[in-house]
């Protein structure tokens, strides 16, 4: 029975695969990087001779450091950033305009929840060549008075909203 859990597969139960090899959010970098936890194990193998573990630390090293002078155009920043939005299964991105000067994109529109704000600005992170995310993201109010809920007056009987009574004293 190895490999299952009382006669289920361990596919896509919890804790059946390594860290580095799940996918989806990782600690605010969506798999693209190596987390903190994977390169300090990889710091403590390596003391122990493990060269998988010394090969995977020499290659972050320089991870992310490209060639002098080099800066993303505006406009292929705008088109991974606008991927991303899209690519994002749980965020609808249909509100969302996307503009980007100088390497800092800005985020402009309406979402449905602070989480969906949250998650849109991390998704522009995730995009290289960046320097700055400026979150204009509205979180679209709900509209109580669609949902059949009455305001309830804070007035005593028989006063009006003024602090008259109703006879006009």
């Amino acid at each position: 029975m190895s490999g299952d859990w009382y006669g289920q597969s361990n596919r896509g139960r919890y804790g059946s695969q390594s860290y580095g090899q799940r996918s989806g959010y990782q600690g605010g970098n969506y798999g693209n990087d190596r987390g903190f936890f994977e390169k300090a194990g990889d710091e403590v193998k390596s003391w122990f001779g493990d060269d998988d573990a010394q090969r995977r630390r020499e290659r972050d090293e320089h991870r992310g450091r490209g060639p002098k002078n080099y800066s993303r155009s505006d406009e292929r920043i705008k088109e991974d950033v606008s991927d991303h939005l899209t690519d994002d299964g749980s965020l609808d991105a249909s509100d969302i305009e996307v503009t980007v000067s100088s390497g800092e994109v800005t985020l402009d529109g309406n979402v449905s929840s602070r989480m969906d704000k949250r998650r849109a600005e991390d998704c522009a992170y995730r995009v290289s060549g960046i320097n700055h995310v400026q979150n204009n993201l509205r979180v679209k109010d709900n509209d109580w008075s669609t949902t059949g809920t009455t305001q309830t007056s804070s007035t005593s009987p028989g006063m009006t909203g003024t602090g008259k009574t109703s006879n006009g004293a």
